[in-house]
């Protein structure tokens, strides 16, 4: 009987975990979130590099593309793409876990360092 129920407790415990993630994903497609989205070129450098505040990201169908509204345009990307969205603004810790450096990530642009303005 204990068998069983450590076995029930664990499901439980797993599909929480998958229903704590779709419904974060949910809201962040619908009602927005940060994020951080880098594109690769074909020799997995990234080219492309976006540093996004209460933005609405979706997957496009049947597609492996993405896609938003900046600056009241829509950017699509497909292809070579990582994404992750940042919690509590914290855009250096997230763009670390991607590999990517946050200054050299200039609104579209993955280029050299920008300088703080201090």
């Amino acid at each position: 009987m204990k068998k069983w129920i450590r076995s029930l407790m664990f499901i439980f415990m797993v599909g929480c975990a998958g229903i704590d993630r779709d419904c974060s994903s949910c809201n962040a497609s619908n009602f927005g979130a940060d994020w951080i989205v880098v594109q690769y070129g074909f020799d997995g450098t990234p080219i492309n590099c976006w540093k996004l505040s209460g933005t609405a990201i979706s997957n496009e169908d049947k597609s492996d593309g993405i896609f938003w509204t900046g600056h009241g345009h829509l950017v699509h990307i497909s292809g070579w793409y990582n994404r992750i969205q940042v919690d509590g603004g914290r855009f250096e810790e997230a763009a670390k876990l991607i590999g990517v450096d946050l200054s050299r990530c200039n609104d579209g642009v993955y280029g050299p360092k920008v300088k703080s303005a201090e």
